[in-house]
């Protein structure tokens, strides 16, 4: 199986049809659907693009928030 019939985006590791994105913004969080990229959905509360809960962008966002306290 080729990385491309694996997963839509190649170079990116997905991390499962299960999981929840979030709202780095205001924290919604909402049930992933298989096949739709997290970053591709919009915050129903703020707008705002939602990241993969457990993913690169969420430790890297949760990092800049953590050394800023």
């Amino acid at each position: 199986m080729n990385e491309r019939s694996h997963n839509h985006h190649p170079g990116r590791h997905g991390l499962g049809p299960g999981g929840y994105c979030v709202c780095p913004k205001c924290g919604h969080r909402q049930e992933h659907r298989a096949g739709i990229p997290c970053l591709e959905e919009r915050c129903p509360k703020c707008g705002t693009a939602l990241v993969r809960e457990g993913s690169e962008h969420d430790r890297m966002i949760k990092e800049k928030i953590k050394d800023k306290k």
